[in-house]
């Protein structure tokens, strides 16, 4: 092809034919530009649909990871809701006034841990069952591969979707501050009525409910009564975090499915 035009433009210029021959060769110099800016479009489209390939496969990863989350932010949930639950009604069955005994009702919603209604009386399974999951708050680690893999991609700067960055910000901040202290230690308020029963009466905590009148050691020990009553606090936390995180989860999986949809 080449050779061709190069064919054209001598003879042009033997012909003496000058006028044409620089017409044809500003002609043949604007063709090069076009097909130039041409091979150029392709190649911006083809970068283009690559990284949004990219984009969507590291999204369909972050749906996964995310999912990871919400199964086990469902077992918190469940877990919490028991321990709080079932500290207040070991406290009820106490007979010691607190206010929160009278005013939150002791329902569960999971049946997770505890098969039909909170016992309103004294119940050993239950009872046994309680202490069995006060020292198990159920650690969260939350799948952070996905979202990291996608921001040293330098994908996550590529998002055009501003509601889905920002639920997604706002998603990890959140299980941060829920859950921040899992990946670095224990559970502060477990440790305590731990080491509170360990040095007081030199049994686990899963022993109390087999000592005999383990209600009545309860209400006769102050200390051991503001560690329950610490456990369940810490346990209601955990239960609203869990709570808040899964339906930040579910309407982030949402959002993300029609990022997906849109690529």
């Amino acid at each position: 092809m080449i050779k061709l035009f190069r064919n054209i433009r001598k003879n042009l210029l033997n012909e003496g034919k000058t006028s044409k021959y620089f017409k044809y060769a500003i002609g043949e110099i604007i063709l090069v530009v076009i097909g130039i800016l041409i091979a150029l479009q392709i190649n911006t489209w083809n970068q283009e649909r690559l990284v949004k390939q990219e984009i969507k496969t590291n999204l369909i990863n972050l749906s996964s990871a995310i999912k990871q989350d919400l199964e086990l932010l469902k077992e918190i949930e469940a877990h919490n809701e028991f321990r709080s639950n079932s500290i207040l009604q070991i406290l009820k069955w106490t007979e010691i006034p607190f206010r929160e005994i009278d005013t939150i009702p002791i329902k569960l919603k999971s049946a997770l841990i505890w098969q039909g209604e909170i016992p309103e009386t004294f119940n050993d399974d239950f009872f046994e069952k309680s202490f069995g999951l006060i020292g198990a708050p159920r650690r969260m680690v939350v799948q952070t591969y996905a979202i990291e893999e996608l921001k040293n991609l330098g994908l996550y700067s590529k998002l055009d979707n501003q509601k889905l960055k920002s639920t997604l910000n706002l998603y990890y901040s959140e299980l941060k501050w829920f859950f921040g202290q899992d990946e670095f230690s224990g559970n502060k308020t477990v440790d305590e009525i731990r080491n509170y029963i360990i040095i007081n009466y030199n049994l686990d905590e899963t022993d109390i409910p087999f000592i005999a009148n383990p209600l009545e050691t309860i209400k006769k020990d102050p200390g051991l009564l503001v560690r329950l009553r610490e456990v369940r606090y810490n346990a209601g936390w955990r239960l609203h975090g869990a709570q808040t995180s899964i339906n930040r989860a579910e309407l982030l999986l949402k959002e993300i499915q029609k990022e997906i949809d849109n690529i």
